[in-house]
């Protein structure tokens, strides 16, 4: 997927992410399938939906923290376009410092919650 100049600062698409629930037999729970979207340079969006809804996921992988399953997720960076879904951990590392950030919901350490109980 390219992205011009006049494009999107940053480019969703078809991303799809699973967990795997080990201590469960190895259950999986899909999160998120098909996942699309742009947010365009110098804008500010709003990522809504209820509790459970994949937010924060879709977050965690823009950032990089969590592997997307399939899609490309893009981003301008180094005057080019890094794909964060396929990059290298350092290409990462490197894009975090320069081009992206990412600020928690959660602005202190809280209890986890299982996945499987976020959804259910």
């Amino acid at each position: 997927m390219i992205m011009t100049d006049n494009d999107s600062a940053l480019r969703v698409r078809d991303v799809e992410k699973t967990f795997t629930l080990h201590l469960q037999g190895a259950k999986v729970l899909p999160v998120l399938n098909d996942v699309s979207f742009d947010v365009g340079q110098g804008r500010c969006v709003v990522l809504g939906g209820e509790s459970g809804a994949g937010k924060s996921t879709i977050m965690k992988m823009v950032y990089g923290s969590y592997a997307a399953d399939a899609g490309s997720i893009l981003i301008r960076h180094q005057g080019g376009i890094l794909d964060l879904a396929t990059a290298a951990p350092r290409d990462v590392i490197a894009a975090r410092r320069e081009s992206i950030g990412y600020v928690s919901q959660f602005l202190r350490a809280v209890p986890r919650v299982a996945a499987l109980d976020v959804v259910a």
